[in-house]
């Protein structure tokens, strides 16, 4: 459970650190470039990926993994500005759908009656507390959560089929590694082909990017721990990642941007602690 709350400590801080850059006007493309780098090296020096032996059987599905991290960093800004920041929330955090599905199918998991209904709670809860107004002009845009709705089930359910058939004691924390050196690659070459390339020369951008680093290797590191490690199913780690994503990110925002829940989202957040009580009794 300790992998769990740390995965979704780090998760609710890289949300809560986007929201200071957007308001503080931090430019993101070269501001997630660095974050790639850093994170590479966090992951040289916490292992080695010389050590780890053959890394051979997890190089296609880092090659994916590392195209759709940046594929849809790109496109969740996109989603932000087009359909709003509610619509893109929830397309994200409902992928969970979709992922507790593929455990279900693929893997034969039993969550039982307690915890199919934690889970329905979850999504009910996740829900309702990512449930904002968003903006008239975006009402219509659905293509692009959508996609990010996809796009975040396929990266789940890879991870975890990943670590299932793939992945050794040796290479678990190279893994991580490898996916940030991938997309930072393809980051840095779409960013030196853009007119953006010059914002590298901000002190505010490596500094941003720096401390996004450091958070983003953390939340791989610890996700892929506690599908290995947890002692849960993959269908009961996503849903209790999700909602401590959703408490965690509820207070750091009632603390550091004194927001105020709506009625519906206090329910969203009820709605999700008795999720994560009948998910553990499970």
């Amino acid at each position: 459970m300790v992998l769990i709350l740390a995965a979704s400590l780090c998760m609710a801080l890289l949300f809560l650190l986007f929201k200071v850059y957007d308001r503080r006007g931090v430019p993101l493309l070269p501001t997630i470039v660095i974050n790639y780098f850093v994170a590479l090296s966090c992951g040289t020096v916490v292992a080695p990926a010389w050590k780890a032996g053959d890394l051979s059987p997890l190089l296609l599905p880092v090659l994916v993994l590392g195209v759709l991290f940046i594929t849809l960093f790109y496109l969740t800004g996109l989603s932000t500005q087009r359909a709003g920041v509610a619509a893109t929330s929830v397309a994200s955090k409902m992928s969970l759908v979709l992922t507790v599905l593929a455990a279900v199918v693929f893997y034969n998991e039993a969550p039982g009656r307690l915890g199919w209904l934690g889970i329905g709670l979850a999504l009910l809860g996740v829900l309702l507390a990512s449930w904002t107004r968003g903006p008239e002009g975006g009402r219509g845009a659905w293509g692009l959560p959508l996609v990010l709705f996809l796009g975040n089930a396929a990266i789940d359910i890879l991870l975890n089929h990943t670590q299932r058939t793939h992945i050794t004691p040796s290479t678990e924390a190279v893994f991580p590694t490898l996916i940030f050196g991938v997309a930072g690659a393809l980051g840095l070459l779409r960013l030196l082909t853009s007119k953006d390339r010059g914002q590298l020369a901000l002190p505010s951008v490596w500094v941003s990017g720096v401390l996004l680093g450091l958070v983003n290797y953390a939340s791989l590191y610890f996700i892929v721990g506690a599908l290995a490690r947890s002692g849960f199913a993959a269908s009961s780690v996503f849903p209790l990642m999700n909602i401590g994503v959703i408490l965690f990110g509820t207070a750091g925002s009632i603390a550091v941007f004194q927001e105020r829940l709506s009625r519906v989202q206090w329910i969203g957040v009820a709605c999700s602690v008795l999720a994560m009580i009948l998910i553990l009794q499970a």
